[in-house]
């Protein structure tokens, strides 16, 4: 059982440091980043489950528009996040070339039936965004907490995406985060010790 370590204030300096690091990056890195994402969750058994899960990056953020491409392509469903108006995280289908609307918190989210808070339990992959992540599978997300309580719901495997850099030996956890099964950067995949 992993322990809760407390705050003590490290994950708003390391949120920080990492904002600041994911900024620095040229389109060109990041760009090489999301590419190379996909094409190693690409030769991975346990990203060809019929139904995954995806983020849509925005910004700084390792991109996901080549995974979820790649996963449409296959004929992989895709779902994705959208805000709730109880302030926790739904779920879409994604289709390609739907409309896109970004909402109060900046992210942009396709039109499309609702599937409902528990739809990522028939998924066979949550793929999520951290900030970083540890050694031991605690992520660091941007504080808010949404893809914490959705990750409750989760049935399959939960693997955060981040650049190379951003694996960790540790960060700063609470009792209430939800560690990952799974990291892919551009440089590979990290299997969490279980």
């Amino acid at each position: 059982m992993r322990e809760p370590v407390a705050d003590g204030g490290g994950k708003r300096e390391l949120r920080a440091a990492i904002l600041q690091r994911r900024s620095d990056r040229s389109e060109d890195e990041r760009a090489a980043a999301a590419a190379a994402i996909a094409a190693h969750l690409a030769s991975a058994p346990f990203a060809r489950a019929p139904r995954v899960a995806v983020y849509l990056s925005m910004g700084s953020e390792p991109g996901t528009g080549p995974l979820i491409e790649l996963l449409v392509a296959r004929g992989t469903e895709v779902v994705v996040p959208v805000a709730a108006a109880d302030g926790a995280l739904d779920w879409v289908r994604y289709e390609p070339g739907a409309h896109l609307n970004r909402s109060g918190l900046g992210v942009l989210e396709p039109d499309g039936p609702r599937l409902g808070a528990d739809a990522i339990a028939g998924v066979g992959l949550v793929i999520v965004p951290a900030l970083a992540v540890d050694h031991a599978g605690w992520r660091l997300g941007r504080g808010a907490g949404y893809f914490d309580r959705a990750l409750v719901h989760a049935g399959g495997p939960i693997c955060a995406l981040v650049y190379a850099d951003e694996l960790l030996p540790a960060v700063p956890h609470e009792a209430h985060d939800v560690p990952v099964n799974l990291v892919v950067t551009e440089s590979g995949i990290f299997r969490v010790p279980s």
